[in-house]
């Protein structure tokens, strides 16, 4: 009977874990709309695209037609029929509409948009089916696209499901001073299950039939011959795979590279 090499490794014992990964980005929640409290002309604009402003600041000042008739007049006039338009919250300009003096606006006009950076939350929409895992308060990480990671909480779980994919916006609170924009596509990973002291191999050390309804692993016993041992398996990641049943022991041997394809009871010879 030929002999055939193999590498072999000893049975894991440790933690394994599987998490669940969604995608999300990254999202503003409070955005004011400035608008023109009267029609007028727009005397003056005291801000630029992306400046940050403060509650109260004064962002543009307009003036009534009946002002701009007295122009010839204004040593005499003071302040009459200028109004001053104050942010309404902290933020910064992420839309200016009206940009310079001299333009002409209606009562009601949109004149900027104030987006508060410190409401910033990360979207996911989530199946339905893992309603009983993403609950309120749920610890998470966020992974970014330059692959740093940061954690995250559940903060709220909209009572909305969307009709045809069937899914439930959750909103995420990041856990950092890092200054995130919005729109930025982010992977979200929960937690699923933890297993501690379990029996682990690797991955390569598992084989299964062409259905994957059967699953074995071949143990080396004797020394020198490769035994079939059908298992269970458990949880599984990218590199090792827990084994629920049978009992294993710690000091067995396994096969880790050559196993496929290879009968009950072959003989074989380790190779470093």
């Amino acid at each position: 009977m030929p002999v055939v090499s193999v590498k072999a490794t000893q049975i894991i014992k440790g933690d394994i874990e599987n998490e669940i990964s969604f995608n999300g980005n990254t999202v503003y929640l409070k955005k004011t709309q400035v608008v023109s409290p009267i029609s007028g002309y727009i005397m003056r604009v005291n801000m630029k695209f992306g400046d940050e402003v403060q509650k109260d600041e004064i962002l543009f000042e307009v003036q009534t037609r009946e002002r701009k008739a007295l122009e010839s007049d204004s040593d005499t006039i003071g302040d009459f029929g200028i109004v001053k338009v104050h942010a309404t919250s902290d933020g910064f300009v992420n839309e200016l509409i009206i940009n310079e003096p001299g333009v002409y606006v209606a009562e009601g006009s949109l004149l900027c948009n104030i987006v508060n950076s410190k409401d910033l939350m990360v979207k996911v929409n989530v199946p339905f089916e893992y309603h009983s895992i993403i609950i309120k308060e749920r610890k998470c990480k966020i992974l970014l696209t330059d692959n740093t990671i940061i954690t995250g909480s559940v903060s709220r779980i909209l009572p909305v499901v969307d009709e045809v994919n069937q899914t439930q916006t959750v909103l995420i609170k990041p856990e950092t001073n890092r200054q995130l924009p919005e729109n930025l596509n982010l992977i979200i990973k929960f937690l699923n299950e933890k297993h501690q002291q379990a029996f682990l191999v690797k991955k390569s050390s598992l084989m299964t039939n062409e259905t994957q309804s059967e699953f074995w692993i071949m143990r080396i016993d004797a020394g020198d011959m490769a035994v079939k041992i059908p298992v269970k398996k458990g949880i599984e990641n990218d590199s090792i795979v827990e084994i629920i049943s049978p009992q294993l022991n710690g000091k067995d041997l396994i096969i880790s590279e050559g196993a496929y394809g290879l009968p009950d009871s072959t003989v074989i010879t380790i190779i470093k």
